[in-house]
């Protein structure tokens, strides 16, 4: 769980537009900014709470 809490903050941190995969129209297929902000929150959200969830098992 540590590793894939990791991976989703390594995501979340990494640039969203170099990931995103190429059309031959990028200006028609490509996601706006707000839905590159929210996957980059939804991955930090996931991270915090697997890591949460890490501490909480190994705590108790």
């Amino acid at each position: 769980m540590i590793l894939l809490a990791l991976a989703l903050a390594g995501l979340g941190a990494a640039d969203q537009r170099a990931l995103w995969w190429r059309f031959r129209d990028p200006a028609a297929n490509e996601p706006s900014d707000s839905a590159y902000r929210s996957k980059r929150i939804v991955a930090f959200l996931c991270a915090a709470v697997m890591m949460g969830m890490v501490l909480w098992t190994f705590t108790w």
